[in-house]
């Protein structure tokens, strides 16, 4: 007769890291753009099933089984793990940098991944990540400040006849590109019809203000 004990505490102070950076789509308003981020940090996992992880890792040994034997394993499938658990937060509008603040978020998105490989075939668990602040290039970051920029100004009609506006005039200033401009615009008309939308977004503007006052005002 034999006795096992095994170790069901938290197994803490797991340091990882992404050698390469991977894919991640930042989604704002139904606004997408595709970013390369990289991430470091430590996580902890736990032994949730003894039996399966007995059956199936720790059954053949003579000894002990600690875990720098299987650690360099688990680091390898978690660092796989993280784009498509990133992807499950992507979905949910958060940028990069938020991330570290959701490691609840994303402790449950990287067990969702690891379902297969972790849960069911050995018994264990993601217990809890820290993240360090995740690196974007800066060619990445100013592709979020420009889609959020586009979003923002998609919202409000005021600056939206600004901007058409100050394309028209541009456009005027520079005869061999206009017609290329509007086109992007759907504005083939050229300055008059850059000028007429950028009335009717102002319009839309005053429209939406008046709105606003009568809904303040009644009681």
């Amino acid at each position: 007769q034999r006795v096992y004990y095994f170790n069901t505490k938290e197994i803490l102070d797991n340091k990882f890291g992404t050698p390469n950076p991977f894919m991640f789509d930042v989604v704002y308003r139904n606004n997408r753009r595709t970013v390369e981020v990289r991430c470091n940090g430590v996580y902890s996992y736990i032994i949730t099933d003894p039996l399966l992880f007995y059956t199936k890792i720790a059954g053949n040994v003579t000894t002990e089984y600690r875990r720098d034997q299987i650690d360099s394993q688990l680091k390898s499938e978690f660092i796989s793990a993280l784009q498509p658990a990133f992807a499950m937060l992507s979905e949910k509008e958060l940028r990069p940098a938020q991330i570290p603040a959701h490691t609840v978020e994303l402790k449950e998105a990287l067990n969702k991944a690891l379902k297969f490989e972790w849960t069911d075939r050995r018994g264990i668990s993601v217990e809890s990540i820290a993240l360090n602040p995740i690196t974007l290039t800066e060619e990445d970051l100013q592709k979020i400040k420009s889609m959020e920029d586009r979003a923002e100004a998609g919202s409000d009609p005021f600056i939206m006849a600004g901007m058409m506006a100050e394309s028209t005039l541009a456009a005027a200033n520079n005869p061999n590109g206009a017609m290329a401009g509007f086109m992007g615009m759907n504005m083939a008309n050229g300055m008059g019809g850059g000028f007429n939308a950028a009335q009717q977004f102002y319009q839309m503007g005053q429209q939406g203000q008046a709105g606003q006052q009568m809904q303040q005002q009644t009681p």
